[in-house]
């Protein structure tokens, strides 16, 4: 009940995220995100010291590209389709850790790694899409740099999740507001401006995703096989599908349904048989 609790939290994530990047400028919106979960994960900080470099290379990473391209692309891009593109993190992942750790791919991860990039092949079929292909791989592009994100934080080795997340929220608000400063504008404006609804989505973003939704997760992963858990994830695409007909009105059209089931198809191939691999599986585990 609980994995389920988690992966709803993060398929809504998707309609959180596009809501806010339609009205606020991105880098901006990205900032007051993590500042208002730094704030609720400061109570958990240790002390960085000896690894401040590559926290802040990780947060360069995981926040500033990872998230700062995804909400760029949310702006143009469906909620529902970004939630399938950001799948694609999967098989970089399982790529990524079989080029630097030498982890196994065997032929059944190859396939899925097939098999997900041809449901993103199906998406482009979809003429909303199709005319916007340079988003669409903006935002695979976004699940790419969450996997090196991945491969940063197992290089740190055995860490306290809260504090990690905690300091990575704490140096990609930075960041993120240094690039807002530099490429941004109207940012107060349109934030004063925006919905409640937005605004009210800024806080669920920050506390409802990344605070109580990982911090649930990552109770669960100790207690359970990773095969146990694992299945829930693939419900996070679905649902963002589904949470952007249902709250934002997207058209749900027959090659996105069978774009997006390819896609989730390919990625359980990687994450639940022959054994997941650890770089592939922490990547699932994750939300945008």
């Amino acid at each position: 009940m609980t994995a389920l609790l988690v992966v709803t939290i993060w398929g809504g994530n998707f309609v959180a995220m596009r809501m806010g990047a339609l009205e606020i400028p991105p880098y901006f919106l990205l900032g007051l995100r993590l500042t208002l979960a730094s704030l609720a994960l400061v109570w958990f900080l240790r002390s960085p010291r000896g690894i401040v470099v590559p926290l802040i290379l990780i947060a360069a990473t995981m926040t500033t590209i990872h998230f700062g391209l995804a909400l760029i692309g949310l702006q143009f891009i469906d909620a529902g389709t970004g939630a399938i593109a950001m799948q694609t993190a999967v098989p970089f992942a399982a790529l990524l850790a079989w080029i630097l750790f030498r982890e196994p791919l065997g032929w059944r991860r190859v396939f899925g790694m097939v098999v997900a990039f041809a449901g993103i092949v199906v998406l482009t079929g979809v003429p909303r899409i199709g005319a916007r292909l340079d988003l669409l791989a903006l935002m695979m592009l976004s699940a790419f740099f969450f996997s090196v994100a991945t491969i940063q934080i197992k290089r740190l080795g055995p860490q306290d999740f809260m504090s990690l997340n905690g300091w990575i929220s704490i140096f990609g608000a930075l960041l993120a507001f240094a690039v807002s400063l530099i490429f941004e504008t109207g940012q107060i404006e349109a934030t004063l401006d925006a919905r409640l609804a937005t605004l009210a989505g800024i806080a669920y973003m920050a506390l409802g995703a990344s605070v109580f939704g990982q911090g649930l997760w990552y109770r669960l992963l100790p207690r359970y096989d990773t095969n146990q858990v694992m299945p829930f994830t693939l419900l996070v695409p679905v649902l963002g599908v589904l949470f952007g007909v249902l709250l934002l009105d997207e058209t749900l059209t027959w090659r996105i349904a069978v774009g997006g089931l390819v896609t989730v198809a390919g990625v359980a191939l990687i994450v639940l048989r022959g054994g997941p691999s650890k770089i592939a599986a922490a990547q699932a585990a994750a939300p945008s």
